[in-house]
């Protein structure tokens, strides 16, 4: 059920369609964020093999803290961060080119980001405890390094600071690119020193750490709700009880925040560790609140998630209610559209970001081992994965990776089928990640794992030199089309496709037809689209993001042409 009021505390304009008309310009060749783009969608556009065959396991690199995983280069080269301070840099097949410590004593807790320079940022968190008084004294600090693709260290920049235990930035990086002006955005925790409860603030640096603006999240409150019931924060560390070594250790970590446009303005959504969703604008290097949502009995724990088709989605967790316990089933995905917000249930509790499959559906992976597959606005299909999990699922045009306890599965992009599963141990606490070539990367037991990409087409083609000889010439490497007709396109749920933005229009305009067209052909994993037809049927009509047409007649797409060039 939807819901027109949104439950919102302070809205700027009207109900959340003024800011979440998004957009995530997401053709992804890179991973390079915590979870893929800066939209956090989890999506690679590239094809890939099931994990299996011809893997390279890589040891020895280190402590990976629950949660941090890999990030990707347009040219491959693979960064990942460990708890005992090191940057790590791999080629894209796992072989080392380069590793460096930052400030002794610091831990890399989270996941790097890439910049569009190549310059690559990451989090070191310190923090130290005064036995000689009791309480103990602590004493928090956490600092943005930044290295070049080469290894230079360029920068440390800390952290501002605002009294109490703090800051403690546990949060993954993302780095936004707006009109020529790139920044680097963490949320970052602070707490009480009397009362041990959080504040949360949003920072942002420009590359060179300057920091632009630096705002408050959520308060200092007298009490934080929901959760669980189960030890949120143990099961988010560990499937065994080891608190993280910083303060606020009965909160779930800070999730990172997402990116995508509003009308061509950058917005910004965040997720507040407790029960609020927040958007902010950023124009002339500041950051503006633009609206904010309370759920309420539920908490906010992922990180959001910008969709190509002009929604965001944001995993929530309940509270246990009465007799109620059951912590598996407390699970509910906010949707967020141009119109209205919504919810669908039956999902389970998640730490997860969820993620974006090529045709538009979302698998949120659950704490407790179900993968749900949503459609529109509902539960499509659950799947069974091997274990717990507390990472978020990665998707190919081709394949959909999750990672778990006991085992690493692929599934089929488009069926759901499960094509292969890799028994292991220590499993579902680190996200997977896909490179721009095709390989794919997973965490178990502090153990980096690689998967080869597809391979060379078996063919060649043949020339007759002078003497004679025929010579074979490579093709190169296999590619998915570069453009391909759909006549006439259907929705994921095998209805016509509705060609205009608004529901009460049965006669748009071109700008209509060329906004939903993109959206589809990107839901596709093509870049944009060339050229539509349209005209008006009586058929069931469907958006993208799941409305239907009701008038007697609607303006449907007759033939979308979708292209990578």
């Amino acid at each position: 059920m939807f819901l027109r009021d949104c439950s919102i505390r302070r809205v700027i304009h009207r109900c959340v369609a003024i800011a979440i008309a998004l957009t995530s310009g997401n053709a992804a060749v890179a991973w390079e964020s915590a979870h893929g783009d800066r939209d956090n969608s989890g999506f690679a556009n590239v094809a890939t093999t099931p994990a299996g065959k011809g893997s390279v396991s890589v040891p020895g690199l280190g402590t990976f803290r629950p949660g941090a995983g890999t990030v990707i280069a347009p040219d491959g080269t693979v960064y990942l961060g460990t708890v005992e301070g090191k940057l790590i840099a791999l080629q894209a097949d796992g072989k080392p080119l380069w590793s460096r410590d930052i400030t002794p004593g610091q831990s890399i807790v989270a996941s790097p980001a890439i910049a569009s320079d190549g310059s690559i940022y990451v989090i070191g968190v310190e923090t130290i405890r005064d036995n000689r008084v009791n309480p103990p004294k602590v004493t928090v600090t956490s600092t943005l390094h930044r290295f070049n693709s080469t290894g230079a260290w360029l920068a440390q920049i800390p952290f501002p600071g605002h009294g109490g235990i703090g800051p403690a930035a546990v949060a993954s990086p993302n780095i936004g690119r707006f009109g020529g002006i790139e920044a680097i955005f963490v949320p970052t925790l602070y707490a009480n020193r009397l009362r041990g409860k959080p504040m949360v603030r949003l920072v942002a640096f420009d590359l060179n750490g300057l920091v632009l603006d630096d705002v408050v999240m959520l308060g200092f409150a007298p009490d934080i709700t929901g959760g669980s019931g189960i030890g949120d924060w143990e099961l988010c560390c560990d499937f065994n009880p080891r608190p993280f070594d910083v303060p606020l250790v009965n909160v779930p970590p800070t999730p990172g925040v997402g990116i995508g446009t509003s009308g061509g303005a950058p917005l910004i959504l965040a997720s507040d560790g407790s029960s609020e969703v927040i958007g902010y604008s950023f124009t002339n290097r500041r950051l503006k609140e633009a609206f904010r949502l309370r759920q309420e009995g539920f908490v906010a724990l992922t990180p959001p998630v910008v969709l190509s088709d002009g929604r965001a989605a944001i995993g929530l967790q309940g509270a246990p209610q009465g007799p109620r316990k059951d912590p598996a089933f407390l699970g509910r995905l906010l949707l967020m559209t141009p119109d209205r917000t919504g919810f669908v249930d039956k999902i389970q509790s998640s730490f997860a970001a969820p993620t974006r499959l090529p045709d538009g559906r979302i698998a949120v992976v659950g704490n407790f081992g179900k993968v749900t597959i949503v459609s529109g606005a509902q539960v499509a299909t659950t799947l069974q994965a091997p274990g717990r999990s507390i990472a978020s699922a990665a998707a190919s045009r081709t394949h959909l990776f999750v990672s778990a306890e006991d085992g690493f599965v692929t599934y089929d992009a488009a069926t759901l089928a499960e094509v292969s599963r890799i028994d292991w141990v220590g499993g579902g606490l680190n996200p997977p990640a896909i490179g721009p070539k095709g390989h794919v990367y997973a965490i178990a037991s502090n153990i980096l794992f690689v998967f080869p990409p597809p391979i060379k087409k078996p063919f060649t083609v043949t020339t007759q030199p002078k003497a004679g000889l025929p010579v074979a010439t490579d093709p190169g490497p296999a590619t998915g089309p570069q453009q391909q007709s759909y006549k006439p396109p259907m929705t994921a749920n095998g209805n016509r496709l509705f060609a205009c933005e608004a529901l009460d229009q049965d006669d748009c305009g071109k700008g209509d037809y060329q906004t939903i067209a993109t959206a589809f052909c990107k839901k596709q994993g093509f870049i944009g689209a060339g050229k539509v037809s349209v005209d008006s049927k009586k058929v069931k009509a469907e958006t993208l993001d799941g409305r239907f047409c009701t008038k007697n007649k609607c303006k449907v797409f007759e033939a979308i042409s979708c292209a990578n060039n």
